[in-house]
Order: structure tokens, then sequence, then C-alpha cells
């Protein structure tokens, strides 16, 4: 939640990803955008969805990290030692259950929270998040026994793109910051400590800024499709390609890496330190 909420004026990252222009436009960039935004919103809307971004993170982020050890102790012992403790392949499974949990329980918070980010040219339909949980119910709830599973319906939207992009985000980052740490400590070049934290999650942030930017996007595309547009997953995949271009997937990059940047080395070094306070071990 620390981390998130550090980086949540980064998040305009999804004002990027929805635009749809042309291949080739230039009026994309980051600056550009938060820009347009703190003129013509006030500053305090790059602090749109943070009530949304909290709740995401206890149990996106609650889920995926605090499991991951547990299903990778879990599948290990299942395994009868096939996988070793220190094989990537250990890794990648444990962090693939991980996320596929935290990310399916999550998605109706991840859903009002690009729903409140995003860009409304009369105003932002929502008062508050609680507001915004409501209307997105009211979208899909139908007529008398329909109501709930309607509701649920709406809320559970683009699930399986918000599983893909957190199966794949959690893989490439928990697994990339598990897999770089062991390896400069097993190495010698560095020690258990804040610094060996902090350069690990360098390199992971970086990493799961590249694999999760083209996922991202298709996710706020399908979330923000309140005229249902797009048939599903596959269908925005295509559309954007045709539309836009295969370098479309990309929007936002820059501000995806600042913000998944920093957001990856805060998570794991306050991480890291919460365990040492409780007295568990290093990841």
């Amino acid at each position: 939640m620390f981390a998130s909420a550090v980086s949540n004026p980064l998040d305009m990252s999804v004002r990027q990803q929805l635009r749809t222009q042309a291949p080739g436009a230039k009026a994309n960039a980051f600056w550009t955008v938060g820009m347009q935004m703190a003129r013509s919103e006030g500053v305090m809307s790059l602090m749109n969805g943070f009530t949304a971004s909290m709740l995401r993170e206890v149990t996106y982020s609650g889920l995926r990290m605090g499991t991951y050890e547990y299903f990778k102790d879990s599948i290990h012992g299942l395994s009868a030692g096939t996988l070793t403790t220190d094989g990537l392949t250990l890794k990648v499974l444990a962090a693939t259950v991980a996320a596929t949990l935290g990310s399916a329980v999550a998605n109706p918070t991840d859903l009002v929270k690009v729903r409140m980010q995003a860009y409304y040219p009369d105003g932002s339909p929502y008062r508050n998040t609680r507001h915004a949980f409501a209307t997105v119910w009211r979208e899909g709830a139908g007529a008398g026994a329909q109501t709930f599973a309607g509701g649920v319906r709406a809320l559970y939207r683009g699930t399986d793109a918000t599983t893909i992009r957190g199966v794949v985000l959690s893989v490439s980052q928990i697994c990339s910051y598990d897999q770089i740490k062991q390896s400069l400590k097993q190495r010698g070049v560095m020690e258990e400590g804040l610094p060996l934290h902090f350069t690990a999650s360098m390199f992971a942030g970086f990493i799961c800024s590249v694999t999760s930017n083209p996922v991202d996007v298709v996710k706020v595309r399908v979330m923000n499709d309140k005229e249902r547009q797009f048939k599903g997953v596959s269908d925005c995949v295509k559309t954007i390609m045709r539309n836009e271009g295969p370098m479309a997937f990309y929007k936002g990059f820059g501000m995806c890496w600042a913000r998944l940047g920093a957001h990856t080395v805060l998570s794991f070094v306050a991480f890291e330190r919460l365990r040492t306070l409780f007295g568990i071990a290093p990841m």
C-alpha cells in the first residue's frame, strides 16, 4: 500500500494506454498527459483512484507476495525433490499460482481504479470509490434474479486480462527479484541487506515493466469499455493492432517503468524490512 501510494501520481499511464490515436501521433508523452491533467483537472487529479488503488494492493499484492513462498514450498513438496529450491522453474510455478489467486480476487478493485483514473470530457461520473463500485454494479445488473449475477459479472469484467497481466508481471517481477538476489549472493557480489534488496528490485522493476506493458494496455482498454466495443481480450488485441499498430502496446511505457520501478523497489525493500522486524528470514 505504501509503494502504491507513492507511485499513484505516476499511474497516469492509464490515460496514455486508453488513447486511441493513429500510429505516429506524438501527443501522448507522459509529461504531456500529466501537464494536461494538472491544468484542466487540477493537481489532485493525479491522485484519482487512490482509495481503489489501496484496496487493490491489500488484496492483489497481499495475496501474490504473501503466498509466493507458501506455494513455493508446497510445489517443492509435491514435486518430491524433482524441482530444486534454487531453480527458476519452481519460482515461476509458485509466482503463477500466487498471481492468479491475487489477480482474480482483486479484479473489482482494479476495474474501479481504472475507471476512476480514465479521462471524462464532461467530468468524472463517479463521486467517490463507493459510488464507482455501485455504478459498475448497476451497469451489469438486470431485472429480478439476474440482478446479483449481472452486477458481479460487471465487476469481474476483464478478469482474464487482469489475470494474464498479473501472472506476467508477478513472474517477471517476483521471480527476477528472487533469482537476481540469489545470484548476487551466491557469486559473492553482495551480501544480504538493503543495498542488495535495492539492486535486485531495480532490475526486477525494469524487467516487469517490459513484459507487462502490452498486457496492461489491453487490460485497461477492456476494463474501460463501457460501450462493449470489444468482444473480449483477443478482439481488443486485434483492434489495437489493426487501428494503431504494434507499438500501441507500449503506450505509456516511460511512465509504466517509472511507476513500476518505484513500486517494485519500495515494495521489496519494505517487504524485506518487515520480514526482519517480525523475525522472518529474508526471501
